[in-house]
């Protein structure tokens, strides 16, 4: 769990007498942990966004705090502690200014303050913080699955600045073989990290969970340009930092308040088992085109299957036997108003055999597709069968 920087840096630096010197725009950045490291030679060991603290005692030449600072800035670190007084008794200038047009965090702290007392400090904040996010995220999953029950949601969320009554959504990320992966706690811990700090980088309140194969992220206070916005900054960094992975972000619609979570919610299941497989996007968002939001109403999706099947089945066995593709030709004429002239245009084919294939297509049905009523029961299958 990362927090942010200068929340826990102004509540602190009265405490340890802590002296900001360079990079006051990078203290929205996050930090996940903090560490003492004085050996120049184990920065790779940093896997980033951690605050790391030095003494300076194992300087060994006039260089030496120089090549440290770079080292610890190009690690990936959120901010550099100094602790001044013995081994490093002032900051040169340099090393401020370049931390300044870096935006990097160059904080110092006297000798007299115990280094130890800080690193336990920022460590319990962390703690406190995952505490939280646990009891948020139970909240927030009653929400979700248990909508009717508010006593069970309600408190713990206003409790994490979530209010109630403002926009939510929902996006899900999944990828290959993610159960397994996930056990991998370096690459989840990477993996929740970027997802973290991209939500920081666009201010939304949010809470994280996994859950049956996918992690959820659940916003709160969030329009829908920014929504789309946000979805695909994350899926760009997932292709380019994880994309052996082959992970899929689905994204809701935005809903009005807490009572409707459990919609959006549904939203991006519905992406992930049934739209995210035949779109060719690593990103795809719920649209509302009257189908999808029959879909949706309906809780036993089987029925709709059997529906679409049975009434295209004369068709698609016809089409099976005789290696024929009268299924396609079909639903094209019904989304061209039954139009022979388009249908023949668009498939760059003679009027009179596009007739014939029409007309056969009709026998093979049994229907004449005289009547709206059968030409809308026609078309609702084939949206069904798309959607399924």
């Amino acid at each position: 769990m990362a927090i942010k920087l200068r929340t826990v840096y102004y509540a602190t630096k009265e405490k340890y007498h802590m002296n900001l010197l360079a990079g006051s725009e990078g203290l929205d950045q996050l930090f996940s942990w903090i560490h003492i490291l004085e050996n120049i030679d184990t920065m790779e060991y940093l896997h980033g966004n951690e605050i790391v603290i030095t003494t300076g005692i194992g300087m060994d030449s006039p260089t030496w705090f120089a090549e440290y600072v770079d080292k610890v800035i190009h690690s990936g670190a959120t901010a550099l502690i100094v602790n001044t007084g013995k081994f490093i008794t002032e900051v040169p200038q340099e090393i401020v200014d370049k931390c300044s047009m870096l935006h990097f965090p160059l904080i110092t702290v006297p000798w007299k303050v115990h280094l130890i007392d800080i690193i336990r400090d920022y460590c319990n904040r962390i703690f406190l913080t995952e505490q939280l996010s646990y009891s948020l995220m139970g909240g927030i999953k009653n929400a979700i699955f248990r909508p009717n029950n508010p006593e069970l949601y309600e408190t713990q969320l206003e409790r994490n600045n979530f209010s109630l009554d403002a926009n939510y959504a929902v996006v899900a990320i999944n990828g290959t073989n993610f159960n397994i992966q996930k056990m991998d706690t370096k690459f989840y811990g990477q993996l929740h990290l970027n997802i973290e700090i991209i939500l920081n980088n666009y201010g939304l309140d949010n809470c994280i969970f996994d859950y049956d194969e996918a992690l959820f992220i659940v916003i709160n206070r969030v329009y829908a340009t920014q929504l789309e916005k946000f979805a695909h900054t994350i899926d760009t960094t997932l292709r380019k930092r994880f994309g052996k992975f082959g992970f899929e972000t689905s994204v809701s619609e935005t809903v009005k308040s807490v009572k409707d979570l459990h919609k959006a919610y549904k939203q991006v299941k519905y992406i992930m088992d049934h739209i995210q497989k035949k779109s060719p996007s690593s990103v795809c968002f719920f649209k509302k085109n009257g189908i999808n939001e029959l879909v949706l109403s309906i809780n036993n999706l089987e029925i709709l299957k059997e529906n679409s099947q049975q009434t295209l089945e004369p068709l698609l066995q016809y089409d099976e036997e005789h290696d024929t593709n009268y299924v396609a030709l079909l639903k094209l004429y019904l989304q061209q108003n039954c139009s022979i002239k388009a249908v023949a245009e668009l498939t760059y084919t003679h009027r009179n055999t596009i007739n014939y294939r029409i007309r056969k297509a009709k026998e093979i049905l049994g229907s004449q597709l005289d009547s709206n009523e059968e030409r809308f029961r026609l078309m609702l299958a084939f949206y069904i069968r798309d959607a399924l």
